[in-house]
């Protein structure tokens, strides 16, 4: 098996490297535990698979929550989500664009990505029911060790994913073959999921299926707010804004319930003034004021919080009419926890970047070693980002391997 190219993990990262591998002639295996590759893909999007989006690469990078965000330019501007709408119109699957950014299989179907990924691939390479065990230095490469079998390997790409979809067989292996060989790790931890909240499901049950469009999200101590659509559910809140900015309410958790605040309206905070004076002056009822702003249920809402007594805007005082203001635009509701990190739908957490090279996704301390996709420190919100960051570090180590191969 010299020179052979160890893939660990049959996932989408994997699958690109593997891609760039057999393009350019070079021997590997993909090792996969499961009976099936790519699990977990199959089940994005409600089985539809949100592949990438329509962001530049400046626009994806700036999405990102993560402080190391710039690390990804590289593997981005090399194969990004240009790249990757054309890697599957090569292989006959166009993506179609929704909602003005996400692209989605043509056929609906994540399937046809899978189906895309495999046309590439030499499937007598994918060994199944090979969950790794351990991975180990050799004199001239690594030693790969599944339950039945060894396997020498120049180099060694771990696409084993993060903890998320633990039915998938996604359960985080990689931070545990990184952590025996000395590279640096960050535990997993939810990043994309929704809040729980015992003041929802006992104040506001009457809001379940409630849904504000572009409200703005603050966190207590985050200067960032976040913006998108947010949805009231049994069990607390949910929609896209609320997955984005899960990761940061989860550390803030552990001292306690954090009080979020949330937009009720969309109307600018600059407007607000000018609209209450025009009612003001013709006499309209605290009720019609808040209708304007917001919807008739979250109005009622609004009003029954603030204990008002009174009917008209002209019986409020100066200071029932601050605070008005202050609640339909900084909407306070408390979080007590979050799902569990199986139940997240992406991860925060893996090998530190600094560990990595972001030209390779090579570990700089241990030559011929790769890590790609969701077992890196390195995830966005939902909308096709993570997908984007597995493909493209996947075919970023691709390449580098290649380059190694062909001058080594």
């Amino acid at each position: 098996m010299e020179n052979r190219v160890i893939i660990v993990g049959g996932g989408p990262a994997g699958l690109m490297a593997a891609n760039v591998l057999e393009k350019h002639h070079i021997p590997y295996l993909i090792l996969e535990k499961n009976d099936q590759l790519a699990k977990k893909l199959l089940l994005t999007g409600g089985k539809r698979c949100n592949v990438t989006n329509e962001r530049t690469v400046s626009g994806f990078i700036d999405d990102l929550n993560m402080p190391h965000r710039k690390f990804l330019y590289h593997a981005l501007s090399s194969f990004g989500p240009k790249e990757i709408k054309q890697f599957f119109a090569d292989r006959g699957l166009n993506l179609l664009l929704e909602e003005g950014y996400k692209y989605f299989p043509e056929t609906h179907k994540s399937l046809s990505v899978l189906e895309a990924l495999l046309q590439g691939i030499d499937q007598t390479k994918i060994l199944y029911h090979s969950a790794v065990r351990s991975i180990k230095r050799s004199d001239d490469g690594y030693l790969v060790t599944t339950k039945n079998d060894s396997y020498h390997a120049r180099y060694v790409i771990v696409a084993t994913g993060s903890n998320a979809y633990p039915t998938t067989g996604s359960s985080g292996d990689g931070i545990d073959f990184a952590e025996h060989l000395g590279i640096k790790t960050i535990p997993f931890t939810p990043a994309e999921t929704y809040l729980l909240s015992t003041h929802v499901k006992q104040q506001f049950k009457h809001l379940q299926g409630v849904s504000i469009q572009k409200t703005n999200l603050r966190i207590p101590g985050i200067k960032t707010s976040f913006h998108g659509d947010l949805l009231f559910t049994h069990q607390g809140l949910s929609g896209p804004v609320v997955l984005h900015a899960s990761e940061h309410v989860y550390p803030l958790l552990k001292e306690g319930p954090v009080t979020i605040k949330i937009s009720l309206t969309q109307i600018d905070i600059n407007q607000y003034d000018d609209i209450l004076l025009k009612m003001l002056n013709e006499n309209q009822t605290i009720h019609h004021f808040l209708e304007v702003f917001t919807t008739k249920r979250l109005a009622t809402t609004l009003y029954d919080q603030l204990h008002f007594k009174k009917n008209h805007l002209k019986e409020l005082s100066k200071k029932e009419l601050g605070d008005m203001k202050t609640w339909l635009y900084e909407f306070p509701i408390d979080i007590d926890s979050m799902p569990t990190i199986e139940h997240a739908f992406v991860n925060r957490g893996g090998i530190e970047i600094k560990e990595l090279d972001q030209n390779s996704m090579e570990v700089k301390t241990l030559e011929g070693l790769y890590f790609i996709g969701e077992v890196t420190d390195l995830q966005g919100p939902i909308g096709g980002y993570n997908l984007t960051i597995a493909f493209s570090t996947g075919h970023l180590a691709g390449q580098a391997i290649t380059k190694k191969y062909n001058t080594g």
